[in-house]
């Protein structure tokens, strides 16, 4: 018997003794389903929105010791003779302890729920800074990053795919889940040094040949939860440019912070 369809099953019967909606995405207390997001007071008072300053290319927040308007991975980057792929970054929050207890109950808590939920925060997110309509004058296709087959097995979904689903369906655009596939499974980028990072990621992914078609010309807005070093978006980008995308931007739930020397 498929494992996938065992773990749907077994999710399903859970939701109907335990609804997801009684309980906090983040920190697991009983509420309502009244909630904004789905999260008690305490956790949504602790949501690192970003709402000051952010990086001008990758949107994540910026450090207080930083003047410029770019965050300092990407100041140097786009000073170096390879600068990112990707177009503009976007993110909702910075990276912390109630971010990080989100991501993995989606990731490793067996709540594929959580990803609709994260993709009304990330349309939330975009409609307030370029209005409801203004999405569908910015944007042709709405792409996940996406997990590794083995991974996406033990899972039994693309937490990513869920939440650009999620997304789309609010914005009212074009969803493609399965144009980028991923070739191989790559080691954490934790501790990788940036050249360490590039050699990781380059070469694990590709475009399916019967949807460069869609691509060629499109603007394209790639969806993820979290955005760290931005290796990764920064390969798709590339791959995506490289069949003739005329934009690709990123959005993801949340980011780590700006690195400063």
């Amino acid at each position: 018997m498929n494992s996938s369809w065992i773990l749907k099953f077994g999710n399903e019967v859970l939701d109907l003794v335990y609804p997801p909606g009684l309980y906090c995405i983040s920190c697991g207390k009983i509420t309502d389903d009244s909630r904004t997001y789905r999260l008690c007071n305490d956790c949504m008072q602790g949501m690192n929105w970003i709402t000051d300053r952010r990086c001008a290319k990758c949107g994540r927040p910026l450090s207080q010791n930083d003047p410029g308007e770019m965050c300092f991975r990407c100041s140097v980057r786009e000073a170096s003779e390879s600068p990112q792929s990707f177009d503009k970054g976007h993110a909702c929050a910075g990276y912390g302890a109630v971010e990080q207890a989100v991501i993995f109950a989606l990731k490793y808590g067996s709540r594929p729920d959580i990803g609709d939920t994260l993709g009304e925060v990330l349309y939330d997110r975009m409609a307030s800074e370029y209005g409801a309509g203004g999405l569908a004058r910015m944007y042709d296709i709405v792409m996940p990053v996406p997990t590794h087959r083995e991974k996406k097995a033990k899972r039994g979904y693309n937490h990513a795919d869920l939440m650009a689903k999620g997304f789309s369906k609010r914005a009212g655009l074009r969803y493609d889940p399965d144009a980028i596939i991923r070739l191989r499974a790559t080691v954490p980028m934790k501790g990788l040094g940036p050249e360490e990072r590039m050699a990781n990621i380059h070469g694990a992914f590709d475009i399916r040949a019967r949807k460069l078609p869609l691509i060629e010309g499109s603007r394209i807005l790639l969806i993820d939860d979290i955005f760290t070093t931005g290796a990764t978006i920064d390969e798709i980008s590339r791959i995506l440019k490289d069949a003739g995308a005329s934009r690709v931007d990123f959005l993801a739930f949340a980011a780590a912070g700006d690195m400063v020397n």
